[in-house]
């Protein structure tokens, strides 16, 4: 399975990403700037890509504002990257902590590192940023402390800014990324992806239970949903495509036309013969909703029924997972299936899903790290203001 993946970065970024990666069938290109506000244009030239992988959170807020893509993602700043980045620093400059300036994304991190060590230690100048913030206050936040003799060194997040720092005479190191932690990212990101794609390449066979020349004529006008018109009797019509076709038609709204009375069962499958017998259960199952889907693993849901309707479960999974968390064996299955489209959420992500309060939510995600079945990973910004939210990983093996 070939992967055309678009990398988003400075130019030593994606040279480090290029040269770490050894996986097949990935397809590199590059895409630099030289500021990372330059990401929402660069953009608008991603829209072909099986995914966008970004060098950090700034640019890919700044893309998101154009293009949001269903398959995107960003190094984040965790602590691996802090703690790397304060132990080169103060060993290379012979720097105590609070000699240094710092710049990133969530002071509490840094916050809570220090308050780990064993005896106290004089904290450093701290800045937050956010990709939205005036870069010439950041710029003057180093100098100022450096001019005045209350710094001798600057840690900053943003690379333009340590490139102007050391222009001007400044002592400045941008934050450390290793290299195993960039590629820890990339690798699982491409494996995202590509069990999207086999997943959008599943078969899909669509019944419509109206076989009059209005629907004929709907189907022939939208060339099949990128598949083939397998039958058309007195009973129906039978449709061959994809699942990632179907995908696109149901986010279109074009399935169904509203001068279309009867109704359709969509069925996906890894093979013809498991497609048609979801088409069919689909199909016949009693229900009012216009178009109801089963989908590879005899989940159904209908047009206006976000949440499965599971005809199969994993027992074993579901009870161990159970005894874990001792959390409802439904929403075990709910977080199963979130967790085969997402790599990495935020509760807010998780809430929409489950469709319940924030509060029911982060009681869950206790449980589920209790239990180390998600660890946090790192942090997500916010488009405008405010603080980032964690980022959190699922432990379980995704199906």
């Amino acid at each position: 399975m070939s992967i055309h993946i678009a990398v988003v970065g400075s130019p030593s970024f994606i040279q480090q990403v290029r040269n770490g990666s050894s996986l097949s069938n990935v397809r590199i290109e590059g895409f630099p700037y030289d500021d990372p506000r330059e990401a929402k244009d660069i953009a608008t030239k991603l829209l072909f890509f099986d995914g966008v992988f970004f060098s950090g959170s700034f640019p890919y807020t700044y893309a998101m504002e154009e293009a949001n893509r269903p398959f995107a993602h960003h190094v984040v700043q965790d602590d691996v990257v802090l703690l790397t980045s304060l132990l080169y620093v103060t060993l290379k400059q012979q720097l105590r902590i609070e000699e240094l300036s710092i710049d990133l994304v969530d002071a509490s991190r840094l916050e809570s590192i220090l308050a780990s060590f064993p005896s106290h230690m004089s904290p450093p100048q701290v800045k937050e940023v956010s990709p939205y913030m005036n870069f010439e206050e950041l710029l003057s936040f180093h100098e100022q402390l450096q001019r005045n003799g209350t710094t001798r060194f600057a840690l900053t997040s943003v690379e333009r800014v340590h490139r102007h720092l050391v222009e001007n005479g400044f002592a400045s190191q941008l934050m450390i990324e290793p290299e195993e932690r960039i590629l820890h990212h990339f690798h699982d990101f491409i494996q995202q992806i590509r069990l999207n794609k086999s997943d959008q390449s599943q078969l899909a066979v669509l019944f419509y239970s109206d076989a009059s020349e209005d629907t004929l004529n709907h189907v022939t006008t939208h060339h099949y949903f990128g598949g083939k018109l397998m039958e058309t009797t007195q009973d129906g019509i039978v449709l061959l495509s994809s699942k990632g076709k179907i995908d696109s038609a149901m986010s279109n709204g074009s399935i169904l036309a509203e001068n279309i009375s009867g109704h359709v069962g969509i069925g996906y499958g890894s093979d013809y013969q498991r497609a048609i017998e979801h088409a069919e259960l689909a199909l016949h199952t009693t229900n009012n909703a216009a178009i109801r889907i089963v989908d590879d693993s005899k989940r159904m849901t209908f047009t206006d029924q976000p949440a499965p309707i599971h005809f199969r479960v994993t027992q074993t999974r579901v009870y161990d997972m159970m005894k874990q968390t001792g959390m409802s064996p439904t929403n075990i299955e709910k977080l199963i299936h979130f967790s085969t489209d997402h790599l990495e959420f935020t509760a807010k992500e998780l809430t929409d899903h489950l469709n319940v309060t924030r509060r029911t939510t982060e009681r869950l995600i206790k449980k589920l790290v209790d239990a180390k079945l998600v660890h946090p990973i790192g942090e997500e910004m916010s488009y405008s203001q405010g603080r980032p939210r964690t980022v959190y990983k699922f432990q379980f093996p995704v199906d």
